[in-house]
């Protein structure tokens, strides 16, 4: 008894040592002598030193970087054939298998899904990297695409904020706009330029830069995260309340001329005349990403006939259920790990300088319409507060996958609605049909156009 209680003593000591030995093990080993080899997916070789290459090898001289360019994937675009963007990215990846993957978020989600990245929650852990100074709800994004494990890291994201002009309000009277607005408020504001001139003179509160009420009526929609397709994409789901009242704000605003609507020629297309009752100051309110201060700021130098406009942002309108949310964040740059990579830790080395300080304070300060995810380096743009960027957490879900996120809607779908919205939507602008009637037409008919593209769909797998 005494000899087993013995044994029991021991095996336990032995397996404390193991664990101070192993336990406490890095998840990553640190650079042999400081050198290491990875493969970079990047736009070119060229585009990726200007970006990061010539930062990161100050850094890290010895790592030694090979840059896979995407500019192999667009070989076969415009051959007259139809390709599939995503499956080129795929084989690009699969062919040279590379150590860092520059992914958007859509190819990331499906990829950390299919377990070909390599989680980082450890690597973050054990380097004690600050995550904690990312925008709010930035990581909550990233991990919400990877089941609730970290697999990436996002140095930028993309918005539109709200411009407006400061002396239009002022002039007329009316209470400029504000950070947090509902889309009901932002409409019955731009409502009060209604009568604000007329003819060639007339007056806009919202200018909105292409696409007709359709356009306006997807922003409402967007905020709000309603869903066009059921989970099987079988079923339309446009007559709701949600989606009627997406629909009615944005048709009034389209009869009552609160908004801008561009005129379209029979093709569908727009004269070239992009903002300029904007910068005529003829409307008073505007989406636009950041780099749209560049063009406030410089035109005016171009033309003699404009003047400067005294201009400032806010928000985009929120969902009065979320209203500390934004639907209208995109994460088109996501660097992740391959799972198989065999240079892990030159690799983490590499996102974790691309996701830095260093980089988010250097990026600062330029203006190309991408925005440092670490929110304390970017403060002012042209004098003004970049607080407007920044306010609202990007939702879980973005606009456009709540939208057309949906795999199982057949790609020829888009093309059949279109037009069967644009009708109905004009029909209600014109009063020639009931908000009701219009709706449930276009429940009906979009049901048999997405139908017959499953239908098309089904054929073409059939035919291959």
């Amino acid at each position: 008894m005494r000899k087993k209680w013995r044994a029991g003593i021991m095996l336990l000591t032995i397996m404390a040592l193991l664990s101070g030995c192993f336990g406490g093990k890095s998840e990553l080993e640190p650079l042999k002598e400081g050198k290491g080899k990875i493969k970079v997916v990047y736009q070119d070789e060229d585009a990726f030193y200007r970006d990061y290459g010539n930062f990161f090898k100050m850094k890290y001289p010895d790592i030694d970087i090979e840059v896979i360019s995407q500019t192999e994937l667009f070989a076969n675009f415009g051959q007259g054939e139809s390709v599939d963007f995503d499956e080129e990215r795929r084989k690009l990846l699969d062919k040279y298998k590379p150590d860092v993957l520059l992914l958007d978020e859509s190819m990331f989600e499906a990829f950390t899904q299919e377990g070909r990245l390599y989680s980082i929650e450890e690597a973050v852990q054990q380097d004690k990297y600050d995550i904690e100074g990312f925008m709010p709800g930035l990581i909550d994004r990233i991990r919400a695409k990877g089941n609730g494990k970290l697999y990436g890291l996002a140095p930028y994201f993309e918005t539109t904020v709200l411009y407006y002009n400061r002396e239009l309000f002022k002039e007329h009277h009316i209470e400029p706009p504000r950070n947090q607005m509902s889309w009901k408020e932002l409409i019955d504001l731009a409502s009060r330029f209604s009568n604000v001139g007329s003819g060639d003179n007339q007056v806009y509160g919202l200018y909105q830069d292409y696409g007709g009420p359709e356009q306006l009526m997807y922003e409402i929609v967007a905020s709000s995260g309603l869903r066009l397709f059921d989970v099987k994409a079988e079923k339309l789901l446009i007559n709701s309340d949600g989606w009627k009242e997406a629909i009615k704000l944005a048709t009034d605003a389209a009869r009552n001329k609160s908004v801008y609507i561009p005129p379209q020629d029979g093709n569908g297309n727009r004269p070239n005349h992009r903002y300029e009752l904007f910068f005529k100051g003829q409307a008073a309110m505007t989406f636009h990403r950041p780099w749209f201060t560049s063009e406030l700021r410089d035109i005016p130098l171009y033309d003699k006939t404009l003047k400067k406009i005294d201009w400032d942002i806010v928000t985009t309108p929120i969902d009065a259920s979320t209203p500390d949310e934004s639907a209208n964040v995109r994460l088109s740059e996501i660097y992740a790990i391959a799972a198989d990579s065999h240079n892990k830790r030159a690799a983490w080395e590499f996102v974790k300088f691309v996701n830095g300080t260093d980089m988010a304070q250097a990026t600062s300060k330029t203006n190309n319409g991408k925005l440092p995810t670490r929110n304390d380096y970017f403060k002012e743009l042209e004098g003004r507060s970049t607080e407007a960027f920044y306010l609202l957490k990007p939702k879980a879900v973005s606009a456009y996958e709540g939208l057309w996120g949906n795999k199982n809607v057949p790609e020829d779908f888009i093309g059949l609605f279109r037009p069967l919205l644009s009708e109905a939507l004009q029909a209600i602008i014109d009063n020639q049909k009931t908000l009701d009637e219009a709706i449930a037409e276009l429940e009906v008919k979009g049901q048999e156009a997405l139908f017959k593209a499953h239908e098309a769909k089904k054929a073409a797998r059939k035919a291959n």
